[in-house]
């Protein structure tokens, strides 16, 4: 499937990923708000995005490791917030953070990001706020 089938630019503002059958809003909460997240901080901006319907809808939630894992794609070079290359498809919106909160906790209840620059997936404390952001996704 190629990036033009998978992901397509929706007139409501989200894009689809065909493949995987999901909604991502095109900015994460860096490139909407030009400021960082902790993990809290970033369910604050989940709840704010569904009471704003983004979209159209109200059902926005932060990605599982797996789905966040699947936006990573090598074919991809897009830049990030340091003009590094992060790879994610180009219909997201440039300048993004390269680490992404997804809904999962480890037994210690730290959380686990995504490093878009090398799809490292680490768990670690909810307070970091320092190049973290949110990416929200939604089911079709």
């Amino acid at each position: 499937m190629t990036e033009s089938d998978r992901f397509q630019d929706n007139s409501s503002g989200v894009i689809s990923d065909n493949k995987y059958k999901k909604n991502w809003l095109p900015k994460d909460s860096f490139g909407d708000l030009g400021q960082w997240r902790n993990y809290n901080e970033a369910i604050g901006y989940l709840r704010l995005m569904n009471q704003v319907y983004a979209g159209g809808y109200s059902d926005w939630r932060l990605p599982t490791c797996q789905e966040v894992e699947s936006l990573y794609d090598t074919a991809y070079d897009h830049l990030d917030w340091e003009d590094e290359i992060v790879h994610i498809s180009t219909l997201f919106v440039n300048k993004c953070s390269n680490y992404l909160w997804t809904s999962e906790k480890d037994e210690n209840q730290n959380v686990c990001r995504i490093n878009l620059r090398n799809k490292e997936l680490e768990y670690i404390d909810p307070g970091t706020r320092d190049h973290q952001a949110a990416r929200l996704v939604r089911d079709i």
